[in-house]
């Protein structure tokens, strides 16, 4: 929606007019996983971008983006320039910057892409290969979990939207069709049927809208203020101004007060908790710095948060995953043989994780041999006995 999108980028706006470089390019990440038969793991991160940094040849932007890049000497890079698709009509060519590196397991992997340097403002993941031995076939499950952009997690938003709302919350006003037959929003790729909307239907349409909207504001400052309130207990109890039980008392009142001060925009709306802090020192009239410094410690932990990177994430993510043997289950809709696809926008994973699954089957030669010896063997000896009978 609209509303949503806006807010969404508008820090992104912000802050490229502070920026000499210009209109900043997002990223294309392709990462091949391949599970080999004894579990073991091989992992290759393609990263592809095309601002006039990076068709220079320096990977600066590369490295900056919103996945750790291998950097070091244990994996095979690659870099280079290649042309774009015919699709494309911006530069005529990109710069790539190709990772490669064998794991024993899984273990291995997570340590080496959660390095993290550059703190909070990359995408956390986690993957987990495990294979399991069963006579005839090894079974073999893959997962990797992209965690939740949305920095504040106290409450899941599936206690305020449906997946099916939330699908809706990210669409562009273009996408989303009213039927009035059912009284709900639909995503026009959902319907092939578009009645005109009369002015009524139009009006029910944009009411529909902002009752969405206020439910996702809602679910978004409810984890904001849960996690700051816990800080500002502490600073309340430290200047003396409550103890903790009573401070909680204040709980629901706080949060109507700043919901009431807040003009319609989301708590979080900010690179700093400077309002709500302000807010704070209002309801419980004490002095902000008096309030701050009790606590500095925690309310920087929330100005951590606010500063990242979280909004302004528009990088693209496909995954492969190549797997040994046959695939038996997988929650991607593309798989061709043995290999599966998940093609992932930050939208998939802004409010809550998105996980990619898949499981295959190998059938286990050596033991299938033997058995069918084993079971040949007691045939002859079930058929020699039956004729020495005779």
């Amino acid at each position: 929606m609209k509303k949503i999108k806006t807010i969404h980028h508008l820090f992104s706006l912000m802050l490229l007019i502070t920026l000499a470089t210009g209109c900043k390019e997002y990223l294309k990440y392709i990462i091949t996983t391949r599970i080999l038969p004894d579990g073991s793991i091989e992992r290759t991160m393609l990263v592809e971008g095309g601002d006039s940094t990076l068709v220079k040849g320096d990977p600066s932007s590369v490295l900056a983006g919103s996945l750790p890049v291998p950097a070091d000497s244990t994996w095979e890079i690659v870099t280079g320039l290649e042309e774009r698709s015919i699709n494309d009509s911006t530069n005529d060519t990109i710069y790539y910057y190709r990772a490669r590196k064998m794991f024993c397991n899984s273990d291995e992997l997570n340590k080496e892409i959660n390095w993290d340097s550059a703190g909070d403002n990359h995408v956390s993941r986690n993957i987990k290969v495990e294979k399991r031995f069963r006579w005839f076939h090894t079974f073999y499950r893959y997962t990797e979990t992209y965690k939740q952009i949305f920095p504040f997690t106290r409450k899941s938003v599936n206690d305020y939207l449906t997946d099916e709302e939330l699908e809706l919350i990210h669409a562009d006003d273009d996408e989303i069709y009213y039927s009035a037959e059912s009284d709900r929003l639909m995503l026009k790729k959902d319907t092939l049927v578009r009645h005109a909307l009369s002015k009524a239907d139009s009006n029910r349409m944009a009411e529909i809208k902002e009752a969405l909207e206020k439910k996702y504001f809602e679910w978004m400052n409810i984890n904001f203020f849960e996690e700051y309130f816990d800080m500002l207990k502490k600073a309340l109890e430290k200047i003396g101004i409550m103890k903790l039980p009573e401070a909680e008392k204040t709980r629901d009142s706080l949060f109507a007060f700043f919901t009431d001060n807040a003009n319609d925009e989301p708590l979080w709306f900010s690179d700093s908790c400077d309002f709500p802090l302000l807010l704070a020192s209002r309801f419980y009239q004490v002095d902000t710095a008096t309030l701050y410094q009790a606590n500095h410690s925690g309310f920087d932990s929330i100005n951590k948060k606010l500063g990242i990177g979280w909004w302004d994430i528009g990088d693209t993510y496909t995954n492969l995953a190549i797997m040994p043997g046959v695939i038996i289950s997988t929650n991607s809709t593309t798989i061709n043989g043995n290999t599966v696809s998940w093609y992932i926008e930050s939208d998939d994973f802004y409010e809550k994780d998105y996980t990619l699954m898949v499981e295959s089957k190998k059938v286990n030669k050596g033991p299938v041999i033997v058995s069918g010896a084993f079971v040949v063997l007691l045939l002859i000896g079930l058929l020699v006995g039956m004729v020495r009978k005779k």
